[in-house]
């Protein structure tokens, strides 16, 4: 870990913070704004170095390799003093890690570039993965596995231990690794599969869910995406039945380097790994039995990161306080009143729970999220909103859901903004959530709609009204200022509220 100091006169910000990942693969330093996982990145820069390119077990990192790698770190290096970084926490991995040039790579950075990269031994790089999948997945259970260059990572996540993670095994099938062998066919499956044997404890996590960390497995959850047309282009969440993606490693597994060339979505720095990549996830998806596999943005980064966190922060919930920092970047000027926080949000959420009696943690958590981001169309023209908002909420860089729920919040804050449902532009999303998941998001959104009418976006005057649910209809009651205050507009809405729920509506004095 590194204190740098700031560029001309500029001050460090003590809470800026860049993780420096000096990979088997690529370099890459990600600058987060500050130490909160749920802010987006100031700055997230990779370069392919190929520091574990053509290296056996043992063998010592090339020239060429560790020239390109120093002159991205010192671009790094000098970046971060411009941008005011306070800490640098910069690591290397498999590559670094088994070379025997490895220390004398780790001296000449920091005499070059002024940087200090701690080694990370197969354990811990393994620890840190499952620590940013859970950051970013709160409850997550089942395996992690982070595929790299020069290895693989598996960890059990049990939520019986205190951090979220059991057992953990670092094994040295990562793609450069596996490429330099030069094995193929029936040989390559028999060491992918030795070496998974290593990890005695796998059958204890078997028909759980399987969550994938790495640059080629990421880039292989893209070229499904394109392969099937799948409308939502943001892969954290990503889930897929196992039997889905041992067809897609079949595929992607037998297909030639000149086949992957002719395929415009696949990222041209790993095709050579890619077929590879595809026969070590087809064959840990075998001796898992995972059930699901989930693709995760997050990992060893985020669980580097993670380590920098305040109690305060690392308690936080991902999907509320990424919701949250979403909505506050179209709020409205705080300062004319027209605005909602956080307490705001809570009380727009709790406003609606009569509605809801029945509701589960999941959804009463997602509900939280809608009203959270439930303005955040207000800028938009009105003839636009509805689909913009929904656009927003499907492209943001919001973490801890999966991608049904995405979709599900995504359309709560569509109906946010309008009870029309022909449009056409929102069929494809909505046939990927079932039809009660639909109805949810439809009976929030027109939910939220009343409230933001009653209160003009002032969520204190709600308490001059409530919600009540009976069999018959849903009932709308006027507070201190009687009923003639709610106005032709929101009992318009009362009243498509109602037929959400195939009710009839009414307003009562309190």
């Amino acid at each position: 870990m590194t204190q740098i100091e700031a560029a001309g006169n500029r001050k460090a910000v003590s809470d800026r913070l860049a993780v420096i990942d000096v990979g088997s693969n690529s370099v890459r330093m990600v600058v987060y704004p500050a130490t909160a996982l749920a802010a987006p990145p100031l700055f997230n820069e990779k370069a392919m170095c190929g520091l574990g390119r053509g290296q056996g077990p043992g063998g010592s990192l090339s020239e060429e390799a560790m020239a390109k790698a120093l002159d991205t770190l010192r671009r790094f290096a000098h970046l971060a003093r411009a941008m005011a970084v306070g800490v640098i926490d910069a690591a290397a991995t498999a590559a670094v890690r088994d070379a025997a040039n490895g220390q004398d790579f780790l001296d000449r950075i920091r005499r070059e570039t002024g940087l200090a990269v701690r080694i990370l031994d197969g354990d811990e790089e393994a620890r840190l993965a499952a620590r940013g999948v859970l950051a970013a997945s709160p409850g997550a259970r089942g395996l992690v596995g982070d595929l790299g260059g020069g290895s693989l990572e598996l960890v059990h996540l049990d939520p019986d231990r205190p951090d979220g993670t059991g057992q953990g095994t670092s094994l040295g099938l990562g793609t450069l690794r596996l490429a330099a062998m030069e094995l193929s066919g029936e040989t390559l499956d028999r060491c992918i599969d030795d070496g998974l044997t290593q990890a005695d404890w796998m059958p204890r996590v078997r028909n759980g869910d399987l969550y994938i960390v790495g640059g080629a497995w990421r880039s292989l959850g893209h070229l499904e995406m394109a392969r099937t047309r799948y409308p939502l282009r943001v892969l954290h969440g990503y889930t897929l039945p196992s039997g889905r993606v041992e067809a897609m490693c079949r595929l992607f597994a037998g297909l030639s380097l000149e086949s992957l060339r002719r395929i415009e979505a696949a990222p041209k720095d790993r095709l050579d790994t890619l077929a590879l990549a595809a026969r070590v996830l087809g064959r840990l998806l075998r001796h898992s039995g995972a059930k699901r596999v989930i693709f995760s943005d997050h990992g060893l980064r985020d669980g580097i990161l993670y380590e920098h966190l305040s109690p305060e922060h690392r308690a936080a919930d991902p999907l509320l306080a990424s919701s949250r920092l979403t909505a506050l970047a179209t709020a409205r000027d705080a300062h004319n009143g027209l605005g909602h926080g956080h307490g705001d949000s809570r009380k727009l959420s709790d406003w609606l729970t009569p509605l809801f009696p029945n509701e589960n943690e999941d959804d009463k958590r997602l509900r939280l999220a809608a009203s959270l981001l439930s303005d955040i169309g207000w800028r938009i023209h009105p003839d636009e909103r509805a689909d913009h908002a929904m656009a927003d909420v499907l492209r943001a860089p919001l973490i801890g859901l999966e991608h049904g729920q995405r979709i599900k919040l995504a359309l709560a804050v569509r109906y946010r903004y309008t009870h029309r449902r022909d449009s056409h532009w929102v069929k494809p999303y909505e046939q990927l959530i079932p039809d009660d998941d639909r109805l949810w998001a439809r009976r929030v959104g027109q939910a939220l709609r009343l409230a933001h009418t009653l209160s003009g976006g002032i969520m204190g005057l709600l308490a001059n009204y409530r919600l009540s649910l009976d069999e018959a209809a849903i009932s709308l009651h006027g507070g201190v200022d009687g009923t003639h205050m709610i106005g032709e507009a929101a009992t318009k809405r009362l009243a498509a509220l109602a037929r959400s729920f195939g009710l009839g509506s009414r307003i009562l004095p309190d």
